[in-house]
């Protein structure tokens, strides 16, 4: 019995341990809305829109901004290509109302790697898409669409 207790701690220990290096999808709508409201946005989470729900509607000078959020399940490569590709297709899936979209997501080795398969693309700026970054420290970019060639070339492999 003592035996079973003593791999169970080992087992959840080793687990929490391994959660915190992974950067979720809470974590990062977290920092975004924060940093959104921060700088003078009025923000809402979870908004229902047409075609299903949206993580983030952000409103400023008359701009509204519908942001998907994205994080990491496991904190390796293939996770962070599958939720960002969902992550455009729930955009673009939503993209039924006159306003601005955007995709944030955690700024990591994984994420990053998947970004470089978009080098040259200009699906972006024709999707109208923004990129979100999202660093643990607190700190986003609003990346314009068509701003986001520059930014891919910028991002190393």
């Amino acid at each position: 019995m003592f035996y079973l207790e003593s791999i169970r701690k080992q087992i959840r220990g080793k687990h929490t341990s391994e959660k915190s290096d992974v950067f979720r999808e809470s974590e990062v709508l977290s920092i975004l809305v924060k940093y959104l409201k921060e700088n003078g946005w009025r923000v809402k989470e979870q908004i229902r829109v047409e075609g299903g729900r949206i993580d983030v509607g952000a409103e400023k000078e008359g701009r509204i901004l519908l942001i998907e959020a994205k994080g990491e399940d496991r904190g390796v490569n293939g996770s962070a290509e599958m939720n960002f590709q969902m992550g455009l297709g729930q955009v673009m899936s939503r993209m039924k109302h006159k306003a601005e979209y955007g995709l944030a997501f955690p700024s990591t080795k994984n994420f990053t790697r998947v970004l470089q398969k978009y080098r040259g693309s200009f699906a972006f700026e024709k999707l109208g898409i923004y990129l979100v970054p999202v660093k643990r420290d607190g700190s986003c970019q609003l990346i314009s669409p068509i701003d986001v060639l520059k930014f891919l070339e910028k991002k190393e492999g």
